[in-house]
């Protein structure tokens, strides 16, 4: 039962050792993970173009309605010098400084709306600003705790190597050659039986095997194959 017993505790410190290890991976592929963050700040970044192109569409407006505003009082420098007589052309003036006029007030209207609108994006883009600040300083609380974390995961897989190393000394070659087959093969090597059942594969074991177990002759089951085990 010795034997069996050791060779349980050495399967407990190999699972032990493989949880550690992915562990590990697990906390160095979340370390790896930048995805929100990435996520946020090109929300961010989506939200500064579209900012960006409407103060360059207000600007164009604004040029516009600065053109549409000399047009018109070169039109009214005509219209009023009292240069022009002809009836004919000072009616042409006057419509032309109308429609220059119409076209003046779309402008405007259009700049008014085009003000609303980069106020809204003003506002959304400092709120999506905000919540970057906030997905920055999570990511860097995470970042900080998951870094602790792997550095005593890896203390502690440097901690169960050295353990198995040490441990692995203790058997012979043919027991150790049994145990590793059956890991390979069945994941657990040993099984401890419960209430006269082997815990691997369920099998009712008789009398006899588990006499046989608790005299210290290592067995195995004769359903799964594992080394069976006593408390």
């Amino acid at each position: 039962m010795q034997l069996a017993k050791e060779l349980f505790q050495l399967q407990e410190l190999e699972l032990d050792l493989e949880s550690h290890l992915m562990q590990a991976s697990k906390l160095r592929a979340i370390l790896q993970d930048d995805s929100a963050l990435k996520q946020a700040e090109n929300v961010l970044a989506e939200a500064a173009a579209l900012l960006k192109e409407q103060q360059a569409a207000l600007r164009e407006l604004e040029s516009q309605s600065a053109d549409l505003d000399a047009k018109i009082n070169e039109v009214k420098k005509s219209l009023y010098s009292g240069r022009i007589s002809n009836p004919k052309e000072l009616s042409n003036l006057s419509r032309e400084q109308e429609s220059l006029e119409a076209k003046r007030t779309q402008v405007d209207d259009q700049a008014l709306e085009g003000m609303d609108r980069l106020e809204e994006l003003q506002t959304n883009c400092n709120q999506i600003m905000e919540n970057l600040v906030a997905v920055r300083a999570l990511w860097q609380q995470s970042q900080t705790q998951n870094t602790q974390a792997l550095e005593l995961t890896l203390s502690e897989i440097e901690k169960l190597k050295n353990e198995l190393h040490e441990f692995l000394t203790r058997f012979d070659q043919s027991d150790l050659a049994l145990f590793q087959t059956l890991r390979k093969s069945k994941g657990r090597a040993v099984s401890k039986v419960e209430q006269g059942n082997c815990r691997g594969c369920g099998l009712k074991l008789t009398a006899a095997w588990i006499q046989r177990a608790r005299a210290g002759t290592l067995v195995q089951c004769s359903g799964c194959q594992r080394i069976l085990y006593l408390d």
